[in-house]
């Protein structure tokens, strides 16, 4: 399973909602592949703006702080990329694009089926 990116689209007044329409214009111009999709706050509102990764068996990660702009959809596609790969979807700390180095709201772990 790959990676879908989760933006919030109640962030902001409506910076959210400009994140996700700008992350889905530069995802088609690129034949991007991997799930974007929209999601009603994600309770992360003193962060705003915020952006998910999740994939079954894959760490998560919910990044915070961003901008309706070129730096951080630039950062969120390739960030998604990154989680893509096969494993268990750690993004390590120098390989993360600098526009998220910081930002960063949570890492959950992968879910383990009992």
């Amino acid at each position: 399973m790959s990676s879908a990116l989760v933006i919030c689209t109640t962030c902001a007044e409506g910076r959210g909602q400009a994140l996700l329409e700008a992350v889905e214009n530069e995802a088609l111009a690129r034949d991007w592949t991997l799930p974007v999709r929209g999601q009603a706050c994600m309770a992360a509102c003193k962060q705003s703006c915020t952006a998910a990764l999740q994939g079954a068996g894959k760490h998560s990660y919910l990044f915070g702080q961003l901008q309706p702009d070129a730096t951080c959809v630039d950062a969120l596609l390739a960030v998604a990329a990154q989680h893509a790969e096969p494993g268990d979807g750690l993004l390590g700390w120098d390989r993360r694009p600098d526009r998220l180095k910081g930002g960063l709201v949570a890492r959950l772990p992968p879910l383990v089926a009992s």
